[in-house]
């Protein structure tokens, strides 16, 4: 299969993208598996959770893959089931069984051209974060963090995320979720385009051709079982490259396994205090499942004020 030109189809990073369309409650799912493997036994309870609600449910074979060891396949088993799901017009939108690692390694051969020509959302978080930044340079098309099954579906999400969920890929808006004072690293309010995902993919795919990042726009992040330092240096990374001074606002969620919550407190403040602008964290997104959906490339709001974070405008096309 022919590597794609990275010089080929970039589109300028956009004040917004172009929302796929909306996610009826009996939508046929794709489930794929572009990075690590996961236990069958997961993935067949999510799936019934998933199909428990109207929705038909479609697996890759791959899922269960580990011949690879912390791969589920070899990259081009990985790659053929993604391009021969995006190219079937018989799915109404893509979601994952797991992150770990591998999405990275098939983001030159992604079948970009048929996430263009029927933009569906793409649902996930963790590694899965190298194809949403890949899909918004690429395609200009509003992709989702959030659950996957070998976690959230698994285990269940809880009514409020789950209602969060149904509504956003129902084309509600606004939607706002609150948090509480003790989550306010930072003060301020912030308008802008949301973008972000997991910090360690983003900054490994500083300079590559899929690398996104939104000047004004509100920055998320989340990480796992990254020592303090490392966070510190991934963050500094992005201090120093300029990133952090481009932004309007800070949402970060859960850090699992990323040093102590006072640790962690004093570098948000020594990262961010000096830029001016509104950090939160501990939003209910990242590693210890039951994620909130992120939309990646459409307008929020972020008010320390009045303790609300909000999705302002439609994130897919009723």
């Amino acid at each position: 299969m022919r590597h794609e030109d990275v010089s080929e189809r970039l589109i300028p990073h956009p004040s917004s993208l172009i929302p796929p369309r909306a996610l009826a409650r009996n939508a046929h799912i794709g489930v794929l598996a572009i990075s690590s493997p996961s236990e069958t036994d997961r993935i067949e309870v999510a799936k019934r959770r998933l199909e428990a609600q109207g929705l038909r449910v479609t697996l890759a074979r791959n899922f269960a893959d580990s011949q690879r060891g912390y791969l589920a396949g070899t990259d081009e088993e990985r790659l053929q089931e993604l391009n021969q799901f995006l190219n079937s017009d018989g799915f109404d939108a893509f979601f994952f069984t797991r992150g770990g690692y591998g999405a990275m390694r098939i983001l030159d051969r992604v079948d970009y051209e048929a996430i263009r020509r029927n933009p569906r959302p793409i649902i996930g978080f963790s590694d899965l974060t190298a194809l949403h930044q890949a899909v918004a340079v690429r395609c200009g098309v509003v992709t989702f963090h959030g659950p996957m099954l070998n976690l959230d579906f698994f285990n269940g999400l809880s009514p409020q995320i789950e209602q969060w969920f149904w509504s956003m890929l129902a084309a509600d808006a606004p939607l706002t979720h609150r948090f509480a004072p003790n989550q306010i690293v930072l003060e301020g309010e912030a308008e802008g385009v949301l973008f972000g995902g997991c910090l360690s993919l983003t900054t490994a795919l500083t300079a590559t051709p899929y690398d996104f990042w939104i000047d004004g726009g509100i920055w998320f992040w989340e990480d796992v079982d990254e020592p303090l330092y490392r966070i510190d240096r991934m963050l500094t990374h992005l201090r120093l490259s300029g990133r952090l001074q481009t932004i309007r606002g800070v949402i970060i969620g859960k850090l699992k396994g990323c040093g102590s919550e006072l640790e962690i407190d004093a570098l948000l403040r020594e990262t961010f205090g000096s830029i001016g602008i509104p950090v939160v964290r501990d939003l209910p997104f990242g590693h210890h499942g039951d994620n909130l959906l992120m939309p990646i490339g459409v307008a929020a709001r972020l008010s320390t004020s009045d303790g609300t974070f909000t999705i302002t405008e439609a994130a897919v096309q009723p």
